[in-house]
């Protein structure tokens, strides 16, 4: 955004400039009734400009704005200057202003609505204006080098927002399990940290998940077929999970749970659903049971993020201790709100 940004000054000091010589130009000529396209955009830009810098949480809005502006300009030369070679210059350069301001998929409406309001106006200038516009092989040759330069700007802005979109993507998201990775899943928590703080009555469940001996697992199986065990948790998580929850990979076998906007008792019986399906479904190459170790607990509003991945990771190790292939919890404040039988284990708030 702030390349854009940068870049959006830069341009749109340029064309308020141009703006101001096509004005000097058709005033030197008396054309006057000519000059409200080009005053249009020298008085309107410029506060656009300031508006982005002033209100970047508007950036989308305020460059549309600029894309209403342009194509206004564009539709009123049309029907007032189309006797003028001079305008059809600038024909080439709207497309890739459209593309550079709107994203490849709005600009390509934008310039088909452009692109019948420029003939629009081509057919109707004779009789508002009751002179000849230019010949038609010219008007054709300037539309033609218009949609060549809508194709052209299309295709390459197309090119860069698939690349963009797969290295966004590859920066958030493990390829291997398609969870977030740990960088982008903590900046997710630290947000759901700040909007439990403004809400109280949200909350906010963790759960730290580990696979039980999965060095084993790659030492005497392979590591592809520690890949393979990987893969399918990942797909247990996936298919157990809401869709408003969050899976994150924070590094080898270990995973972590964002659970927001339901209750502690709703977490446990989601940890345990989860515990049992990898259980039931994740073999590993001879056949056994792959099983997790699971840490549930609950944000306290106002704790620090390390403070809850610690107490996180203690009750996942408090989980293997206890025997593996258990859920290990803690509530935000003290209780036992599940049956001695669950194949949890609760631990006092001194543990």
């Amino acid at each position: 955004m702030k390349d854009r940004v940068r870049f959006l000054r830069i341009g749109g000091w340029i064309g308020i400039l141009a703006s101001v010589s096509m004005t000097i130009i058709e005033l030197f000529r008396n054309e006057f009734f000519r000059v409200i396209p080009s005053v249009l955009f020298s008085v309107v830009a410029p506060f656009l400009i300031l508006g982005i810098s002033r209100n970047p949480e508007h950036y989308k809005k305020i460059l549309t704005g600029f894309a209403s502006l342009i194509l206004f300009q564009q539709i009123l030369g049309a029907f007032l200057s189309f006797n003028e070679v001079l305008m059809l210059i600038w024909y080439p350069v709207f497309p890739l202003t459209y593309f550079f301001l709107l994203g490849y998929r709005r600009a390509l409406l934008w310039n088909a609505a452009a692109l019948v309001a420029i003939v629009i106006g081509y057919v109707l200038f004779p009789v508002l204006n009751h002179i000849p516009s230019v010949s038609l092989p010219i008007f054709l040759s300037s539309v033609l080098a218009y949609s060549v330069a809508v194709v052209l700007a299309w295709y390459h802005y197309r090119v860069i927002h698939t690349y963009q979109s797969r290295l966004k993507r590859e920066a958030v998201v493990d390829t291997l399990t398609g969870a977030l990775l740990r960088k982008a899943g903590l900046q997710q928590l630290s947000r759901l940290m700040t909007q439990v703080d403004r809400i109280p009555d949200m909350e906010l469940s963790v759960a730290l998940l580990d696979i039980d001996d999965f060095k084993r697992i790659n030492d005497q199986d392979g590591h592809q077929s520690g890949d393979r065990v990987l893969v399918r948790v990942a797909e247990s998580i996936h298919r157990s999970i809401r869709k408003g929850d969050y899976f994150i990979r924070l590094g080898g076998e270990e995973f972590l749970l964002l659970l927001p906007s339901q209750s502690f008792n709703h977490a446990h019986s989601l940890s345990e659903t989860l515990r049992q399906r990898i259980e039931q479904e994740v073999k590993r190459s001879d056949g056994t049971c792959v099983t997790v170790s699971i840490g549930l607990t609950q944000y306290r509003p106002g704790e620090r993020l390390s403070s809850l991945l610690h107490r996180a990771d203690h009750l996942m190790y408090a989980a293997k201790k206890f025997g593996k292939n258990k859920i290990c919890w803690k509530e935000s404040e003290a209780g036992d709100p599940f049956p001695a039988d669950s194949p949890a284990v609760p631990l006092s708030e001194n543990a």
